[in-house]
């Protein structure tokens, strides 16, 4: 099995990706492994029941303890913003394809895909018989909507930068749909997978009572309270979703949320930290599962701000990171050490050639004798609005201190971090989630002119070799484009990224057949219709 070269009806050749037609290089390319991805994140499992029974069974309540509540609280995919967002949209609603575990796009709604040789025009085949929740049919001025509305001015979308290379979504026939773009890209197929590209009906844009074609239907929603689902009679894959219905309510405090699952008052728990961790793997009735991903803390330099326009002091603070220490007492082992760019390890693009950075106090001093710095203090800033970036700074001003770099501290409020003060200080803590493609993340977080470029680091060789990466269908030579991407930005020593983190959700033994995803907590939150449980 896997992808093949075949002519078209005008003679180009394309690339074609359909249920029989299956590959670990097929398009793809998630940030495997924050901000929205990356292509070949591997998981762990950490319970001994979790080997699927042979036939899932059906029935039962699922109850989801998450970790935020909010009267923003939304089924709308454009606006979705946390992990209830996102569960509540991957319930309701169905998507033209669907991200593998590995970070390939798979066919979902369409059951096939094809790209021109140029890979600026995309063919979906559509499944058909497809029908909304109320019994409507799916037509394609649903699914050109359901792409185009999130271009619309008006509309609040969290992928307006990705939709803006989109030129035109048509109609080719009743089951065949079209999208056209302005530049190459050969990830577009992962990309239509991310949460916020829900498949909704034409004109949608009160979603205060969805109607989609995904397997669950809404019973109850009290934005900030709960949030009830059951069983949609009219689902288009058969035997799906097992579960009768699930339930999810809030419990903020990560220590009560663990203890809830112990206790069996809920079976999936979102975030877990700390000690309750091990409490949970020694409890025999639910067990942490740990997915890895490639989200991360680090600290990032504003190049053009003094003095972290110094390169010789941003490389002593990457030699003053001790990376094994943040792995082992900040995230209690639940990570994977980085190397100073945002892949990590399980990815393909992923430039092992690298040298491995590693703590070098002798390093260090090199360096920052080099810089001039001498004994002024150097601001870091960091925030709880930044996961762990307050233990990691910690760390870090220590190590200096034990050089004579004299490291001001500074903990920012969380409420006013991300507008007041990454991106406009000299050193400043950055956290990523994962992104559906590490060139999504790449065109929004280090492109020159991307609007979230903190570090203000420009790069024209940088900027060409994204454009490249995204325009390039062939594997191998992407894996090439992005491995002297790595070493751009690691050389330039404007992020100093001690560890990649792993999500660590829990979930009851009783909870059977849910696969992790490395685009989020939960397994991507993408699992209400995969799980069922066994008494």
């Amino acid at each position: 099995m896997g992808s093949e070269k075949k002519p078209n009806h005008k003679g180009a050749a394309t690339s074609r990706l359909d249920l029989s037609s299956m590959s670990r290089r097929d398009f793809g390319g998630l940030l495997i492994g924050a901000g929205l991805s990356l292509a070949g994140v591997g998981n762990t499992k950490a319970w001994a029941s979790s080997a699927p029974a042979a036939t899932p069974k059906t029935g039962g309540t699922v109850r989801i303890a998450l970790n935020s509540q909010g009267m923003t609280d939304t089924f709308d995919g454009a606006r979705s913003f946390n992990p209830g967002d996102w569960i509540r949209c991957a319930s309701v609603f169905s998507y033209l394809t669907r991200m593998s575990p590995d970070g390939r796009a798979l066919p979902e709604v369409a059951r096939a895909f094809e790209s021109s040789a140029d890979a600026k025009v995309w063919t979906f085949s559509i499944v058909k018989g497809i029908v909304f929740s109320d019994g409507s049919p799916l037509t394609m001025d649903d699914l050109i909507f359901s792409i185009m509305r999130h271009k619309e001015k008006n509309v609040v979308s969290g992928v307006k930068e990705v939709v803006a290379n989109i030129k035109a979504v048509k109609a080719d026939g009743p089951n065949t749909l079209v999208v056209e773009l302005f530049e190459p890209d050969a990830d577009i197929p992962v990309t239509l997978s991310a949460v916020q590209f829900t498949i909704v009906k034409n004109g949608t844009y009160d979603f205060s009572k969805p109607i989609g074609t995904g397997p669950f239907v809404v019973k109850e929603f009290s934005p900030g309270v709960r949030t009830i689902c059951v069983r949609n009679k009219n689902y288009w894959k058969p035997k799906r979703p097992y579960i009768d219905q699930f339930e999810m309510f809030p419990i903020v405090d990560q220590v009560a949320r663990a203890n809830a699952l112990l206790s069996g008052d809920v079976d999936m728990a979102v975030d877990i930290r700390g000690p309750s961790i091990a409490k949970l793997r020694a409890s025999g009735v639910a067990n942490p599962v740990v997915t890895k991903a490639p989200r991360f803390t680090a600290i990032q330099a504003g190049v053009q701000l003094a003095p972290a326009d110094s390169h010789d002091l941003r490389l002593a603070f990457a030699h003053l990171m001790n990376r094994e220490r943040v792995l082992q007492t900040v995230l209690l082992g639940n990570g994977e050490i980085g190397n100073d760019f945002p892949i990590n390890k399980s990815s393909p693009y992923y430039n092992s050639q690298l040298a491995q950075r590693h703590y070098d106090p002798d390093q260090a001093k090199f360096h920052i004798a080099k810089s001039g710095i001498g004994k002024g203090k150097v601001p870091v800033h960091v925030s709880d609005a930044s996961a762990f970036s307050v233990e990691i700074g910690q760390l870090l001003q220590r190590e200096a201190a034990n050089i004579g770099l004299n490291i001001d501290l500074r903990r920012e409020p969380a409420d006013s971090y991300w507008s007041a003060i990454a991106g406009k200080r000299p050193f400043f803590a950055i956290t990523v989630n994962p992104r559906p493609t590490y060139n999504i993340a790449l065109n929004t977080l280090w492109k020159s002119d991307a609007p979230k470029n903190f570090s203000n680091y420009k790069n024209p060789k940088l900027d060409s070799l994204i454009d490249l990466a995204r325009a390039t269908l062939d594997d191998q030579k992407r894996e090439q484009i992005y491995h002297e991407i790595n070493a751009i930005i690691h050389d330039s020593a404007a992020l100093v990224l001690p560890a990649f983190i792993d999500y660590v959700d829990g979930i009851s033994n009783r909870v059977q057949g849910f696969e992790p995803l490395p685009i989020s907590p939960l397994g991507g939150c993408f699992f209400t219709d995969q799980i069922w449980l066994d008494a």
